[in-house]
């Protein structure tokens, strides 16, 4: 919701025009990386592997996730029993516990 250009950043060039400015000084780079973490969860299960992009959008990796679902014995399912999905990044993570960032 809000106001419209209430919730994005937009920029001249190097100039932000935004009323505000950032909210941090790395935050385009911080919405590409939630973009992308947003987008490699709609695989439907935790992904485990090493993602880089460059200058990568919704579009790219959308198509990188059909690529990889469409290509035979490029993924596995596997099912962590306790001892191994306590060492998966997250484990134990309580919602309450985690700080709300603005």
């Amino acid at each position: 919701g809000g106001a419209p250009g209430e919730n994005a950043v937009v920029f001249d060039g190097d100039r932000v025009l935004s009323p505000g400015g950032l909210r941090h000084r790395d935050e385009p780079v911080r919405h590409k990386m939630l973009d992308a973490l947003g987008d490699l969860a709609l695989a439907g299960a935790p992904l485990i592997g090493h993602y880089t992009g460059v200058r990568a959008g919704h579009s790219l990796t959308n198509t990188l996730l059909r690529q990889l679902f469409a290509t035979p014995d490029a993924v596995r399912m596997v099912v962590c029993d306790k001892s191994q999905a306590s060492r998966l990044p997250g484990y134990g993570l309580v919602w309450d516990e985690i700080p709300a960032v603005a």
